[in-house]
């Protein structure tokens, strides 16, 4: 599968990442012409009333947009500082000054990519700028690694000798942690989850004990009936009665469960780093987890804690900041 091409000189940078699009649509084309076709032979009455025109119209112009996406180029202009993704190779569709950029980085799951993430949106879905790559080994990602990110990243942030390391602030109005006691309590939005609990109790209950519920189902859709909303119950329990308290003079993390009646401590010296988690269901995105990598103590192994998960993205940056000055870390 063909990979990212590009070109650059002293004042641009240009990239392919999509040309994989231009021999796909081709054979697209192709393969639909030919189901088309055969159809049109099978069923004359397909091509009564334009049949015949507009499907091969509808073929075409599917194939000339993949071929425009394959076209398609991300261009950096030193002159303009900014960055244009050029559909087709002329149509701007989108335009970022270099100035709201924050960092350009690799994006891990079945594959690696590329993106640019801004300053306003650093943990979002980003702007792809390179092709897939099907792992760090793939022969055709290390070309791109050596010739074209320091080009880039000469481009758009400056000579790494003349960058000026950012003023460190200290944070102080905290907006994500409620000191108490001298410690700092992570807040959560339990409303919503503490109405569905008490639906879905309300649902058991209601199962429980009402005189031949579900009598008419099989004894496992019965069993479901009833014990699927208690099982509902007491996973909405651990997020309802979660809490996450930083004691910074003890340098302790406690994860409280159900009240208080599970009690979980981990070391601040054990933290390593966060996890960003962006999830899908059904390709559609359904969240953004915050884990924290932590040190198992006397072992090579680590374990994760799921410390928050967000639906807007450009909460998080603010969210990560204010932990790691509660840490006492800075990336």
């Amino acid at each position: 599968m063909k990979k990212t091409t590009w070109l650059i000189s002293a004042d641009k940078i240009q990239l392919y990442p999509f040309r994989v699009f231009r021999p796909i649509s081709i054979a697209v084309g192709l393969v639909f012409i030919a189901i088309w076709s055969y159809m049109l032979k099978s069923s004359p009455v397909l091509a009564q009333g334009g049949g015949v025109v507009g499907g091969y119209t509808i073929i075409i112009l599917f194939s000339v947009l993949l071929f425009a996406v394959g076209n398609t180029f991300i261009l950096f202009d030193a002159n303009r500082k900014r960055v244009y993704c050029k559909l087709a190779g002329f149509i701007t569709i989108q335009s970022l000054a270099f100035d709201d950029i924050a960092v350009i980085q690799p994006v891990t799951g079945t594959s690696i990519v590329y993106r640019i993430f801004t300053k306003n949106d650093r943990h979002g879905k980003g702007h792809t700028i390179s092709s897939y790559y099907s792992g760090w080994k793939d022969k055709d990602l290390a070309p791109f690694q050596q010739e074209v990110l320091p080009a880039i990243d000469k481009m758009v942030f400056g000579s790494p000798d003349l960058r000026q390391e950012p003023t460190y602030v200290p944070i102080t109005d905290f907006r994500f942690f409620t000191e108490k006691d001298g410690a700092y309590v992570m807040k959560m939005r339990k409303i919503p989850m503490f109405i569905f609990m008490l639906l879905f109790l309300a649902w058991w209950l209601y199962a429980l004990l009402t005189p031949g519920y579900a009598d008419n189902q099989t004894s496992a859709k019965k069993m479901l009936a009833i014990w699927f909303p208690f099982g509902m119950i007491i996973l909405l329990a651990f997020s309802v009665f979660n809490v996450f308290i930083f004691d910074v003079q003890k340098r302790t993390i406690t994860q409280s469960l159900l009240g208080g009646l599970i009690r979980r401590t981990y070391r601040m010296d054990d933290f390593i780093r966060f996890r960003i988690v962006r999830k899908t269901t059904n390709m559609v995105y359904s969240g953004t987890e915050i884990r924290m990598e932590m040190a198992i103590p006397n072992s090579t192994k680590i374990r994760f804690i799921s410390l928050r998960q967000f639906n807007s993205t450009k909460q998080i940056e603010r969210f990560l900041q204010e932990t790691e000055e509660l840490l006492g870390v800075r990336r």
